[in-house]
């Protein structure tokens, strides 16, 4: 039996909106995919330069959202500059630019430097009286400049030897306020205080 053209015409007319529906569905469906947020997370920890890495609660800033360390955000697609502003006792890094993909999730580690004390120690003298460090972050830096051999003691570490022309690096793991002092030489004590 031979199908008419009106027969033909009927189906095609009814087949167009489904299809044209489907295609709604897909393409919202896609766009939907396409445009979904990815994750940005971002923290900010010391560098491990002078001792292991601490963890910061750093102030960072991202497409106009503030944050303290560390911190997730939900961001469209798109590449995001996460800016490191001042912190006291360390260094801040500069800014850094991250991808956020649909969906993804990317990471972001600001490492700040600890800004070093530095106490010189020659001739049986201290160049300071006090010091004032952050415990786990900052280094103590005591140089020897001179041409002899320096020895300074504490409760905390006993005694340190300095050879000429070096120094000694100590990061206060505890807070407290500690003296040193050259062994055998009457003088004045440098006073730490690990805040």
């Amino acid at each position: 039996m031979k199908r008419r053209k009106g027969d033909r015409f009927g189906t095609l007319v009814f087949l167009i909106p489904i299809l044209l529906v489907v295609a709604l569905v897909a393409f919202a469906v896609i766009e939907t995919a396409s445009f979904k947020n990815g994750t940005l997370i971002v923290k900010a920890q010391t560098s491990t330069r002078y001792s292991p890495s601490v963890n910061l609660n750093a102030s960072v800033s991202v497409a106009g959202k503030s944050g303290v360390t560390p911190f997730t955000l939900s961001l469209p697609q798109g590449t995001y500059t996460v800016s490191f502003p001042t912190q006291p006792w360390v260094m801040s890094p500069p800014s850094r630019n991250v991808n956020v993909t649909s969906g993804g999730t990317a990471y972001v580690v600001g490492v700040y430097t600890p800004i070093p004390v530095s106490v010189s120690v020659a001739q049986g003298k201290f160049n300071r009286t006090s010091a004032d460090v952050l415990h786990k972050v900052t280094p103590l830096v005591w140089v020897n400049p001179s041409s002899e051999d320096e020895t300074i003691t504490s409760s905390l570490t006993g005694q340190i030897v300095i050879p000429p022309m070096q120094n000694y690096t100590y990061v206060f793991r505890s807070q407290g306020t500690f003296a040193f002092s050259f062994v055998g030489i009457p003088s004045p004590e440098l006073t730490v205080t690990s805040i």
